[in-house]
């Protein structure tokens, strides 16, 4: 049976509450729990704590992880060693604590009436310096889903601390803390090491990896088992005289697709990861007459370039790809008269550049739906939806005739943002 892991996102949060509860505790734990993404708690084993002494008056409490990544043997992370550090100290006073880890890049700072919580990462965790990704360049290559997970771990733990050992902030003790700062700092000491095995460098995240995980779990699949689950479903839906199926590469996707058709029934929908080639032929051998196929603009565009499996490993975005369909994209308006063609050929220009140097889709997206280009970006995603609906219906001779393809793009804040059909 495969067994489920944990993300980086998960261990982060885990270690730096471990840290913090370290700091107050007298005794040693060997696991701590945190909440999930899903608000569920999960444990997670700590493999080693310390006290050390950087300072006059100045201890650091250390906890360090191992991630386990379940069963996912291609998880280039799992087995990692991720650490994290908490102190208090003087307001403005962060010397002794860059000595001690070196650079810090903090990536959050919490405040209330109660303290202040400053969040930061160094050696081993990456740093974003390109445009494009969900994180601004110069800051540490912490998603949101995991920095939520963080900032809450922290908050909650500081606070539980706070009130056991201190009581109240009325007593001598705790108000001296409120003139201070705590300082938590999160780092991954082959951090580096194993980035260069990771999508990074191409991303232009450097000097570690990411910090991820959008449910904070690592699951698992084979791709036998994967397969085996698509044509169970459509199976199913044969058996049933369902003949309409809705495929999305995931979860996200499949939520959103359920959103906007509600009257489908629940088995209609079938996520089937990267697997597009397979997942369009054993529809049409099983009898299904209509698919939508719901996704976001990576895994379209990558499908519009003709992948039959949209896994990294086959080969990324193409934005020379993507450069000639804007391109042509304009010469259909043109071509046409379109009152809607009022954008000066330098701005055009700029575009298909901008788009060809992209660093990942989704920053080539964010320049197709700037403000200046509205009247043309529907043109855009229309070219790219018949690219993508073209090789689609070119999966084998039977496609085009059996079943009718329905191809919607959807974007990150659960909008449908153009159909085929």
């Amino acid at each position: 049976m495969l067994k489920k892991g944990f993300s980086t996102g998960s261990v982060s949060a885990a270690v730096i509450k471990a840290s913090i509860r370290y700091y107050f505790e007298p005794e040693k734990f060997d696991s701590i729990e945190i909440k999930m993404p899903g608000n569920e708690n999960a444990d997670i084993k700590i493999s080693r704590l310390g006290k050390r002494k950087i300072k006059r008056k100045m201890v650091v409490s250390n906890a360090a992880a191992v991630k386990d990544s379940g069963s996912d043997g291609s998880d280039v992370t799992g087995g990692i060693k991720i650490c994290a550090g908490f102190t208090v100290i003087g307001r403005g006073k962060t010397a002794a604590l860059k000595k001690y880890y070196g650079n810090l890049s903090v990536y959050s700072i919490i405040k209330n009436s109660q303290f202040t919580l400053m969040l930061a990462s160094s050696k081993g965790v990456g740093i974003v310096s390109r445009p494009g990704l969900p994180v601004k360049p110069g800051r540490p290559s912490i998603n949101p889903v995991p920095l939520k997970m963080i900032e809450l771990a922290a908050s909650e733990e500081l606070h539980r601390a706070i009130k056991k050992y201190y009581g109240d902030w009325n007593k001598a003790g705790a108000s001296a803390l409120k003139h201070k700062i705590f300082a938590s700092v999160l780092y991954i000491p082959k951090g580096e090491e194993v980035a260069k095995k990771t999508l990074n460098p191409r991303l232009g995240i450097v000097g570690g990896i990411s910090i991820l995980g959008t449910t904070g779990y690592v699951v698992p699949i084979s791709t036998k088992a994967w397969l085996e689950t698509i044509k169970a479903s459509l199976a199913f839906l044969a058996e049933n005289k369902i003949d309409t199926c809705v495929y999305t590469p995931g979860r996200y996707s499949e939520k959103i697709a359920m959103k906007f058709f509600k009257a489908l029934p629940r088995e209609s929908f079938i996520e089937i990861g990267d697997y597009v080639s397979y997942s369009i032929r054993k529809a049409v051998k099983s009898g299904i007459k209509k698919i939508i196929l719901a996704g976001q603009f990576g895994k379209i565009i990558k499908i519009a370039q003709g992948a039959r499996n949209t896994n990294a490993k086959y080969g990324g975005v193409n934005f020379n790809f993507l450069g000639k369909i804007i391109e042509k994209s304009f010469k259909n308006l043109k071509a046409a008269g379109s009152a809607l063609e009022n954008i000066p050929e330098e701005r055009k220009e700029y575009l298909r550049n901008a788009v060809i140097n992209s660093n990942t889709s989704r920053q080539a997206y964010g320049y197709i739906i700037a403000d200046e280009f509205e009247t043309a970006r529907g043109v855009i995603f229309d070219n790219i939806l018949k690219a993508a609906l073209k090789n689609l219906n070119g999966t084998d001779e039977e496609t085009a005739k059996a079943v009718n393809i329905r191809i919607i793009l959807i974007s990150s804040d659960g909008e449908i943002i153009r159909s085929s059909g």
